[in-house]
């Protein structure tokens, strides 16, 4: 009789689980691996693979992650993970995929387990009608950062690591304390390229779905055109006869970027701060559209400040100073809203916006001192893993 019963345990444990799988939603999908691994020319010793999740039932409602290490394979219990959530209209593509220039790259042609991170709006094609984007309406702060979560626990589990470090730069910034506000226990530290958390108070949301990246003067392919004219020949004509070369073209509208102050805030290229051939490749990569609610919600709310600041992570944070006269401010106390006694501050004067992703002097000034603040602390962190361990196992023995 008992095995009867255990059969039709087993029989309904079956059924049980077949049920739970088709009240599943199709689209609440996992990771997956797609395409092959690329290599790239001037970081032979780096791989990059690349994973597509499903977060909703639109063809929008995807996020992706480039997983960037070091050697033939990936590790499998790497020392130093690190997510990079990108700015506005950004996403996870390296480029330019030179180490020189490229933050992720360089970390992890030194050996650091990297991943990169595609916002929805990457999969969002540029000619989609402006009609077809009300979906954007609900693409809030929280959304995002719902995806980060899923992006990171997927990290955590494919390297073993119950904290990683996260980095972002201009509004992944600001993403990487939302999160750190809501999982502090699963962040190791964290690194700010030239952002903060915003101050302002949440305002009722736009009329319109989304940001359009292409302006009134300088349209979406205008800005195309005059790209790929600077990739390929810089020094060839520019699209507007005022202008001598293509390279001259891009320079005096990354300079005088109005969203940026006008004065070097975008890109300082004319104080050799940049490379307008190295930025015209990053630019290239920009996806379009931005929902334009994050433009006027504020999802820090006290109680996520006041969980923050009793988080005491570290954190290494770097500012521009053209944008705007307070803006190195608002970079350094954000860095000091974790409240740690380990916060790092570089104010870099002259700097644009980009030219702390991407400039000339990144490399020196921020690549490596941030590998430097990473190979520490990682350091210490194993350090005190190996002590409580260690007190541990004296502790039995002393029963």
């Amino acid at each position: 009789m008992w095995r009867k019963d255990i059969s039709l345990v087993a029989r309904l444990s079956a059924l049980a689980i077949v049920a739970a799988l088709w009240a599943v939603p199709a689209w609440a999908s996992g990771f997956s691996e797609v395409g092959r691994p690329r290599t790239f020319a001037k970081a032979p010793d780096v791989r990059e693979t690349y994973f597509v999740a499903t977060r909703g039932p639109s063809q929008f409602d995807r996020i992706g992650l480039h997983h960037l290490y070091h050697g033939a394979a990936a590790p499998r219990h790497p020392a130093i993970v690190v997510l990079f959530l990108p700015g506005t209209n950004m996403n996870g593509e390296v480029a330019p995929d030179d180490p020189r220039y490229s933050f992720p790259l360089y970390l992890a042609a030194n050996g650091v387990d990297v991943w990169t991170m595609d916002y929805r709006t990457h999969f969002i094609p540029p000619g989609t009608p402006m009609a077809q984007l009300a979906e954007l309406r609900g693409w809030t702060s929280e959304l995002f950062v719902s995806d980060i979560a899923a992006a990171a626990n997927f990290i955590r589990r494919e390297t073993g690591q119950a904290k990683i470090f996260v980095a972002g730069f201009s509004r992944g910034v600001e993403f990487e304390y939302l999160y750190a506000s809501i999982y502090p226990e699963r962040v190791e530290g964290l690194i700010a390229l030239d952002g903060f958390i915003p101050r302002r108070p949440s305002r009722p949301a736009p009329e319109r779905y989304a940001d359009d990246l292409g302006g009134r003067h300088l349209t979406w392919e205008k800005r195309k055109a005059l790209l790929e004219r600077v990739i390929k020949d810089p020094d060839g004509p520019a699209p507007l006869a005022k202008f001598k070369t293509a390279r001259e073209n891009l320079e005096f509208v990354l300079y005088h970027s109005a969203g940026f102050g006008g004065h070097g805030g975008l890109a300082n290229p004319q104080g050799g701060f940049s490379n307008v051939e190295v930025l015209a490749r990053v630019l290239a990569t920009y996806d379009r559209y931005w929902p334009a609610v994050q433009d006027t919600e504020n999802p820090f709310t006290p109680a996520r400040l006041a969980r923050l600041h009793a988080s005491k992570i570290p954190v290494i944070a770097f500012s521009s100073s053209n944008i705007a006269p307070g803006w190195p401010a608002m970079v350094a106390e954000s860095a000091h809203s974790t409240a740690s006694r380990d916060v790092t501050v570089t104010n870099l004067p002259g700097w644009g916006h980009l030219d702390v992703l991407s400039g000339t002097k990144a490399e020196a000034r921020v690549y490596a001192p941030a590998l430097r603040w990473l190979r520490r602390h990682r350091k210490a962190a194993t350090s005190d893993a190996a002590t409580v361990e260690g007190r541990a196992v004296r502790s039995g023995a002393s029963r």
